[in-house]
């Protein structure tokens, strides 16, 4: 294929991509109340009416240290997503060459969670308005008693979850490759059409496991929700996000959804996504990772760091056992 074909491949994948990803908020949402036993919302309201309705909001700059950045972050954590996207996709691997590896996936996933680090510790406002009085989080003052604000406390959490909470889920990545002998993502996908999927294999099957517990976590899903922590007075830094830039979060964060069915299926399946009929393959992961997430939500309760440090470190485990029995 010459250059100007893949890019016009390429270019057709993102749109599908684009199609796809918006309807995913709402088949998560739909699933959890059927579960529940409620009405849900429209299946485009959550992911393509939202979008469109925040470009047509009010914008107001957010008291933050710095308010341009601050606004800027969730483009910069989209523009990461689609690297992501295309270091995975069939025919942009073959020009990309030794960026379209293992390594550089791991490292762009790393970048767009760090993005949610600067995202709070950016914020220092509640509803783009400076509160009357310091907003600290312990109360009144007592003597040698630590204050923080509110907006450091998503900072806090942001941090724990990009330093161990996804550790899981970046082990259980790297059971395609030790399996296949190689880095470069061509040559898992290549390895897996002639030797059948890695998922029909036991580590395959574990390494699967701890990948779907380890997305949840990266996505911020329940009942990790550390980031945005829906118990407080505040949903973190997300709140201050309003008109164009949470329209771009929201495209963002189901771009991420559907990118991480699409890590899935060319890891462990050996399909990338591509603009043909194999795409419906990686669709497929996205949507079954999604009702996986939505049925989760709607069993478990919120996890506080008496539940999330034994899952981590239980996760963890069983992902260093899928690496050593790939080994095997």
């Amino acid at each position: 294929m010459d250059l100007v074909s893949t890019i016009g491949a390429v270019i057709g994948a993102f749109i599908i991509a684009g199609i796809v990803c918006l309807w995913l908020p709402g088949i998560e949402k739909n699933a959890e109340a059927r579960i529940q036993q409620r009405l849900g919302p429209q299946f485009a309201s959550p992911g393509l009416y939202a979008t469109f309705k925040f470009i047509f909001k009010e914008a107001l700059t957010p008291t933050a240290v710095m308010p341009k950045l601050y606004n800027a972050l969730p483009l910069i954590t989209l523009i990461v997503v689609a690297a992501l996207f295309l270091i995975i996709n069939r025919e942009a691997m073959v020009y990309l060459g030794t960026f379209a590896s293992l390594v550089a996936l791991v490292g762009l996933l790393k970048v767009e969670e760090v993005m949610y680090l600067f995202m709070s510790s950016f914020s220092q406002s509640l509803l783009s308005k400076t509160m009357p009085f310091p907003d600290h989080a312990k109360g009144g003052k007592h003597r040698d008693a630590k204050q923080s604000f509110l907006e450091q406390i998503s900072a806090q959490r942001s941090l724990r979850l990009i330093s161990y909470g996804s550790l899981p889920f970046y082990i259980s990545l790297f059971v395609p490759a030790i399996l296949a002998g190689s880095m470069d993502l061509s040559t898992i996908v290549l390895y897996q059409q002639f030797n059948g999927p890695f998922l029909f294999t036991l580590p395959g099957i574990i390494a699967s496991v701890v990948f779907v517990i380890g997305f949840l976590i990266v996505l911020n899903s329940n009942p990790f929700a550390f980031l945005e922590g829906h118990s407080d007075v505040i949903q973190g830094p997300l709140m201050e996000y309003m008109s164009k830039s949470r329209a771009i979060y929201t495209m963002a964060h189901a771009f991420l959804i559907f990118v991480g069915g699409c890590v899935y299926s060319t890891l462990f399946l050996g399909f990338p996504p591509c603009f043909g009929v194999s795409m419906i393959v990686p669709i497929i992961c996205s949507i079954i990772i999604t009702v996986i997430a939505a049925v989760v939500s709607a069993f478990a309760p919120l996890f506080t760091n008496r539940e999330f440090y034994p899952t981590v470190i239980a996760t963890s485990m069983i992902s260093v056992i899928a690496v050593l029995v790939a080994f095997i």
